[in-house]
């Protein structure tokens, strides 16, 4: 039954939700007893295509939710007390409320956005809108990628642009770049793409975070070395801290860059859903723009049907990283989509939507401030919190006995312990998070 299991990459849910959230379908459905040994890790992650590192925050998540249980030496189990507590969850008919991706609704998105696009790109182009021979579409998307770039402050040559749509692929191609094989993280980071450079020989090295960012001092240790080929971070709204990097902590980081011949992989998603602080000011356009790679994951928050992201250049690596996007339908629709009226005005309405829910509930989480702490809050569509009163254990489980399904730090580190937990508003509604308020007002 395991071996049945569909996961989607294109879906912006991260792989070990979806896969846990298929496993907890088995348990619900009852196909998954209590006491059932789940597939050892190696088995499932071959079976599926995928990382052993996925498989494995999969089962940590599972068994921070009290659905499985983890024998030293023996394996996992789905637990003995599941049973009863998916039973009365079952008998209340409560639909689960996702706090645990950054990911929108797609109702966002509707069909009938890509008929319209699809009609408009059919009528001006013909059979032409399946092919570019002369390569005008693409020189078109880079340019309408860059103007989507200029409005969230980051300004950029054509030239210096790379549409992805495989990231994996364009890691791949940046590992191939440097002889070094040693890559410094976040220590709470999405691990998706730090799995995936490990599995191709990588040396993955966590560095602590401070309130200001990185530490400076651990990852001057590590550059000492020699090895380090890359920093991969986020300056602002940092995944799932919500970290925002101080202009002197970005320029010290530049500065260390240079001094030990390494590039800064800096990643902007999100960058436009601050709030309650001043425009920030990105590593790659206010501070060198010969260290550093941008990154934004544009499907992830504003196309999740299919999988784009844009890469910014520095200019000396545009002739090693060559720019080879072919432009079918996709990219005719993608092209499009970046200058119509649908994104500018579904810019806008995430942004009103977003802010309203991020007040509401930090309003909220305010009032318990005794009893929970907010590590940073500078805007974003997520929470870093630790409760102060309970475990995180006792927490999660509460969540999920209420059917609200968080993310335990553990999910973003490869530590084996955080007092953190994260929890996402972009899926949420008014109700949602009344409910979420009141949870904690009554437990905490």
């Amino acid at each position: 039954m395991f071996y049945a299991i569909q996961l989607s990459k294109a879906d912006p849910t991260p792989l070990y939700i979806q896969l846990a959230s298929e496993i907890a379908k088995l348990i619900q459905s009852g196909a998954l007893i209590s006491g059932t040994k789940l597939p050892p890790i190696r088995t499932l992650s071959k079976y599926l295509s995928i990382n052993r590192d996925t498989v494995v925050s999969t089962y940590k998540l599972l068994e921070n939710q009290g659905l499985v249980e983890a024998h030293v030496g023996k394996g996992t189990y789905v637990s003995l007390s599941t049973a009863v507590l998916l039973s009365e969850s079952r008998s209340h008919e409560m639909s689960n409320i996702h706090c645990s991706t950054l990911g929108f609704s797609k109702d966002l998105f509707p069909i009938s956005l890509c008929k319209d696009l699809m009609q408009h790109i059919v009528s001006l182009e013909g059979w032409g809108a399946f092919c570019d021979p002369l390569y005008r579409e693409r020189n078109l998307l880079k340019q309408n990628a860059c103007h989507f770039l200029e409005a969230v402050g980051i300004k950029a040559l054509s030239a210096q642009m790379r549409i992805i749509k495989s990231f994996t692929s364009f890691l791949l191609t940046l590992s191939k770049f440097s002889p070094k094989q040693g890559i410094c993280i976040e220590q709470f980071s999405d691990l998706a793409y730090s799995s995936y450079l490990r599995s191709i020989g990588c040396k993955i090295y966590e560095i602590p975070l401070t309130h200001d960012g990185l530490n400076l001092e651990v990852l001057e240790k590590n550059l000492r070395s020699g090895n380090i080929a890359y920093i991969f971070l986020s300056s602002y709204l940092q995944n799932p801290t919500g970290i925002c990097y101080s202009d002197d902590q970005k320029q010290r980081i530049v500065e260390l860059a240079r001094t030990y011949d390494c590039y800064i992989i800096e990643d902007g998603t999100l960058s436009e859903f601050l709030y309650d602080t001043s425009e920030p000011h990105s590593l790659f356009h206010h501070f060198s723009k010969d260290r550093v790679i941008y990154i934004y994951h544009f499907s992830k928050v504003y196309l999740p049907h299919l999988s784009y992201s844009f890469v910014l250049l520095p200019s000396h690596m545009i002739k090693n990283i060559t720019d080879d996007i072919e432009c079918t339908f996709n990219e005719y629709l993608l092209c499009y989509y970046l200058e119509s009226t649908y994104l500018q005005d579904n810019k806008k309405l995430m942004f009103e939507l977003c802010k309203e829910k991020y007040n509401h509930l930090y309003n909220g989480l305010s009032e318990l401030k005794d009893k929970i702490e907010i590590y940073a809050a500078h805007g974003g569509i997520f929470f870093w919190l630790k409760p102060l009163t309970l475990s995180l254990d006792r927490t999660c489980e509460l969540f999920i006995q209420n059917n609200i399904v968080v993310s335990p730090g553990t999910l973003f580190t490869y530590a084996n312990h955080s007092d953190y937990f994260r929890l996402s508003i972009s899926q949420l509604n008014t109700t949602h998070i009344d409910k979420i308020l009141y949870l904690l007002h009554t437990n905490l």
